[in-house]
């Protein structure tokens, strides 16, 4: 493009002088289409903005493409009752327990509209704030990818981990920049070219992503140090003990631990001495999102059951894809205590999990 057809675009209000440049207003947007099929090509794509409708214009478009892109990507896009089936899996193991919103306070009619509603999630990758000057980098994806089983898109995946936001990102994803400070809202283009790990954008999100993280250990110590010191929080001493969410109370699915590195997640459950090979069941699969680990002697100790992880629905997904053919187990025994330890290969290398199953469960450890 020359320097003339650009500033002509500039004077019809078609672009800025810069991607998130917000003193221009645009009569059209640029935004990047990320397609989960690695065969295909990644796209930069063009919209009008409609007159009055500069904010709902793109997500009423994906919207529209999520819903019949993903009745066709998806293993159960088509199959309503398995996505009923999951979406009740998902509501339970994130409910109280107490009918506080769970899915077991869900009438049919109430399922039925969650299952024909279609969202487009906005996943942000550079929070806007006034570091950012509030301009926000946004991916945007099906809010129903799990119960419609869509696969895995890696690119997009992999540059949300680029950003620090590390996370799985399931089906077809877009990638747009907005203006938004909360009294004004511009819609500014985002380009093919700033999908690369040195992007400026990028870099921006790691140092904020690094920094949010430095504060949270901050007031960590800082907390510790007053209890160290004898300081009590008399409210939070005084205040009714909120109940523990389903992932995080003492049962079957919790007695393990776990870590990562940047290939390998490693899973380990303390055993009784006397356990064998014979006493374990232990199968990655079926899919890559799945795994089985039953260990017989576990039941032989009050309160516990054999059945640490299941491959049984989708409940017990895996937090990440891995490679079934790759991970192994072995049992083990350190200084007098027996364990079973499993090596689960990562198929997304360097990105981390946030838990070990997609529905929650013990944080990470060290061991």
């Amino acid at each position: 493009m020359t320097t003339n057809a650009s500033d002509d675009r500039i004077a019809r209000g078609l672009l800025g002088t810069a991607n998130d440049d917000v003193s221009v207003d645009r009569l059209a947007f640029r935004y990047v289409f990320v397609p989960w099929d690695e065969t295909r090509a990644m796209e930069e794509r063009v919209m009008v903005i409609p007159r009055e409708r500069e904010m709902e214009c793109l997500l009423d478009a994906l919207r529209l493409h999520f819903r019949v892109e993903g009745a066709k990507d998806g293993a159960h896009g088509r199959d309503e009752a398995k996505q009923k089936e999951i979406l009740k899996a998902q509501l339970e193991s994130h409910g109280d327990g107490g009918g506080g919103g769970g899915a077991k306070t869900l009438s049919d009619d109430m399922m039925a509209a969650a299952l024909s509603m279609q969202m487009a999630q906005p996943v942000p990758l550079l929070p806007g704030s006034k570091k950012t000057g509030f301009v926000h980098v946004n991916m945007y994806v099906d809010d129903r990818g799990i119960s419609k089983g869509l696969p895995t898109n890696v690119r997009a995946s992999r540059m949300s981990a680029e950003a620090g936001s590390p996370q799985q990102v399931l089906g077809d994803a877009f990638i747009a920049r907005i203006f938004d400070d909360d009294d004004q809202f511009k819609r500014l283009d985002f380009t093919l070219d700033e999908c690369s790990s040195d992007a400026a954008w990028i870099m921006k999100a790691k140092t904020l992503a690094v920094e949010r993280q430095e504060n949270v250990g901050d007031i960590a110590r800082t907390m510790a140090e007053f209890k160290a010191k004898g300081a009590v929080d008399l409210d939070a001493e005084a205040a009714p003990k909120a109940p523990l969410d389903p992932s995080q109370r003492p049962g079957p699915h919790q007695d393990f631990e776990w870590s990562q590195d940047d290939e390998e997640v490693t899973l380990k459950v303390r055993v009784p001495a006397h356990t064998t090979k014979a006493d374990v069941a232990c199968v990655f699969g079926p899919g890559s999102q799945k795994m089985s680990l039953q260990i017989k002697t576990l039941s032989e100790i009050e309160g516990k059951s054999m059945r640490v992880v299941d491959n049984e629905g989708d409940v017990d997904l895996l937090f990440q894809e891995i490679i079934p053919d790759e991970s192994s187990w072995s049992l083990v025994t350190n200084h007098g205590e027996r364990a079973f330890e499993a090596s689960l290969v990562k198929r997304l290398e360097s990105v981390r999990w946030l838990s070990f199953l997609r529905r929650g469960g013990p944080p990470e450890t060290t061991f």
